[in-house]
């Protein structure tokens, strides 16, 4: 009669190590497999970032089309159907148009302000903000124009208005302005406050020459 095949003890010891080299191999994987998912979700997260970060730019870049539209084309004007007349001077950009977010003269951020705080500081002040409409990508934005002037009046060397931006200081350290130039040319610092989605807010700026 034939007796039963055992295996030998060495065989039984080698199929509890194959088995112990099998759940490590299992276990490198899985963590193979979560550190691919958390890199698939991180690249997606940052091609999301970008798109939003453009339609964030794009919509800013807008509002600052709007805003050299509207200042070419009452630079110079005595009168205009979106300014009103100025008693300060003859042209409609020599004093405030507040309905506009147009301030003749030019406001910088103190040492411990920032462009936000500015920015509410100068609503506050009566100056309403211009909003555009609401793009595709859910941002609003909106501007406020400031003449970098020490004062109202017609654009003269007297109060600022000829000089570059950097050489009118009202001690604020956080200036924009550009290089130094001798061009009669009067300057305009446009800001643009961009409110999105997730209730994230930036802020653009622009100097232009006019």
């Amino acid at each position: 009669m034939l007796s039963p095949w055992r295996p030998w003890p060495g065989q039984r010891g080698q199929r509890g190590f194959v088995m112990i080299i099998a759940l490590i191999a299992l276990a490198i994987m899985s963590i193979a497999a979560i550190g691919l998912m958390r890199t698939t979700s991180a690249s997606a997260s940052i091609a999301g970032n970008l798109a939003f970060e453009q339609a964030a730019a794009t919509s800013a870049d807008q509002a600052v089309e709007a805003a050299v539209t509207w200042l070419e084309n009452n630079s110079g004007q005595t009168s205009s159907s979106t300014a009103t007349t100025c008693s300060t001077g003859t042209s409609v950009l020599a004093c405030d148009q507040t309905s506009r977010g147009y301030a003749a003269t030019r406001t910088d951020p103190s040492s411990t302000q920032s462009w936000s705080q500015l920015w509410t500081q100068l609503v506050s002040a009566g100056y309403t903000a211009v909003s555009q409409s609401q793009d595709g990508s859910g941002n609003t934005a909106s501007y406020l124009i400031q003449r970098m002037c020490a004062s109202t009046g017609d654009a003269s060397s007297a109060n600022g208005c000829g000089s570059s931006p950097l050489a009118v200081n009202t001690g604020g350290s956080k200036k924009s302005g550009s290089t130094q130039s001798s061009s009669s040319q009067v300057y305009y610092r446009i800001t643009v406050k961009v409110s999105g989605p997730r209730n994230t807010v930036s802020f653009t700026q622009a100097m232009v020459a006019l």
